[in-house]
């Protein structure tokens, strides 16, 4: 009967959760998320049973295969030239604050459920309400762990909660610099539950400031990404003005002519047309040689700093 009340209970939230955002999840980020909530049932189950109908070693084992679950599921691969931020603070982090706010607030509920006889009992069922917060905060894990972005000659492929958007740079509207000021890490996890909706979607970097990229499509969806963790940031500017998009503001005229320039001797003549041509699946190959390149010329500048 705990078991019980306490799975449909964990369900429930999840639901209405994802209701109210509106908030798809794709094959990939739902692995994710039963990664995160079997793992918290068989620990709560262990510390409900083991003050109530379990022995000490049933009891043992249900914790130790939920930390063998967490670690035994495959993690989601990205594909190759993605541009996927470091959270801060890192996925594992996140779980584990998750873990720490469900398991001890939602094995007390269930444990005043089960001996609800007793006087005190039935009010720490009410510890069932801030045990429930875990379940946004894994969700902003899932979301740091499935949400990547990709670009292309000609646009860019965005992935939040294993959903993928391909988006072209003649499907924009406009594309501007914002700045973000995140502050502590409590403010980033803010950002993230603010982004559960589809029509904007954000990977922002892990420092307290971030100057963003954001780009608006023509139906009023906003992808938004921090430049800091753009290896080949002109390259992609180099796209949009090819593309017919006007830059975005921030930049001064000076920027823009010498970003026009560099699209001139890059694509000249016939070999636009080539480019232009290109494959996804090239294009991605393309992009990939690039960003590697870009993170070499990087590490070699850093490498020859006194």
């Amino acid at each position: 009967m705990t078991s019980l009340v306490f799975e449909r209970s964990i369900v429930l939230s999840y639901d209405v959760f994802r209701a109210r955002a509106g908030w798809p999840l794709g094959k990939v980020a739902k692995l994710e998320v039963l990664r995160r909530l079997l793992p918290l049932f068989l620990a709560v189950l262990g510390l409900v049973g083991f003050v109530s109908f379990m022995t000490p070693v049933t009891s043992s084992a249900c914790i130790a295969v939920a930390i063998g679950i967490y670690a035994a599921l495959p993690l989601p691969r990205a594909p190759a030239g993605v541009i996927q931020p470091n959270p801060s603070p890192p996925v594992w982090g996140t779980d584990l604050i998750g873990f720490l706010v469900g398991v001890p607030f939602l094995a007390l509920a269930m444990i005043g459920l089960f001996m609800s006889e007793w006087t005190g009992g039935r009010w720490m069922v009410i510890l069932i309400i801030p045990g429930l917060f875990c379940v946004p905060i894994f969700l902003i894990a899932v979301r740091h762990r499935t949400s990547w972005v990709r670009f292309f000659g000609n646009g860019f492929e965005f992935a939040d909660m294993g959903m993928k958007t391909r988006v072209r740079y003649v499907d924009l509207q406009s594309a501007k610099i914002r700045e973000w000021q995140t502050g502590s890490a409590l403010v980033r996890a803010m950002l993230s539950l603010g982004s559960l909706t589809r029509r904007k979607v954000a990977l922002l970097s892990g420092t307290d400031h971030s100057r963003t990229l954001v780009f608006t499509r023509k139906d009023g969806t906003e992808f938004a990404v921090s430049s800091e963790v753009i290896p080949d940031l002109q390259r992609i500017l180099i796209g949009m003005d090819r593309a017919g998009v006007d830059l975005p503001d921030g930049f001064g005229e000076r920027e823009r002519k010498k970003i026009r320039k560099k699209r001139q001797r890059l694509y000249r003549g016939s070999s636009e047309t080539t480019v232009q041509e290109l494959s996804p699946r090239e294009q991605a190959l393309k992009i990939t040689a690039i960003l590697e390149q870009a993170k070499l010329d990087k590490a070699k500048s850093e490498n020859h700093q006194p």
